[in-house]
């Protein structure tokens, strides 16, 4: 049959660490008040350095969603929470895929900021039935509808006021 195949990458604790410092967003997780929002602050510079278009936002996209499933899975285990406040990468993740497309400026950064956390708290339709769910995918993915929804909510602003 063949030897019991063991994943040692999982066991190594500066592994389990680092994939615990990427799901609280470097500590903006374990703020006592909101650590939500504090994670959604995190997205921001992030936006700001990949200006919300083009190769470097989408390879930073990708990389954010990469690592985001195993990190909130890893923080899962360590806090025996089903969804603990202290993941805020998935914050991070919907925030950057709301901003896809949509330069950086004080108008969009603001607005879509607010909606974005509109959507997160709120959740509506597909993010209300994805936060149903349990699992590291779900957790991750609730916030991506939400940011999937603050995105078209921005665009569908910014088209009527012009």
């Amino acid at each position: 049959m063949g030897a019991v195949q063991v994943n040692r990458f999982r066991e190594n604790r500066w592994v389990r660490g680092g994939l615990r410092a990427v799901a609280t967003g470097f500590g903006a997780g374990r703020f006592p008040v909101a650590p939500g929002t504090a994670g959604t602050l995190v997205a921001l510079p992030l936006w700001y350095w990949s200006g919300g278009w083009g190769v470097r936002h989408l390879l930073l996209l990708c990389a954010v969603l990469l690592v985001s499933i195993p990190a909130a899975r890893e923080e899962m285990a360590a806090t025996g929470s089903p969804d603990p406040g202290s993941v805020v990468v998935d914050e991070i993740a919907g925030m950057l895929l709301a901003a896809t497309g949509i330069p950086w400026g004080v108008r969009p950064v603001l607005l879509l900021f607010l909606l974005f956390r509109l959507f997160d708290v709120f959740k509506f339709g597909p993010a209300a039935w994805l936060d149903a769910r349990r699992g590291a995918f779900y957790v991750v993915a609730d916030d991506l509808a939400a940011g999937v929804c603050a995105g078209l909510a921005y665009r569908g602003i910014a088209w009527l006021t012009g």
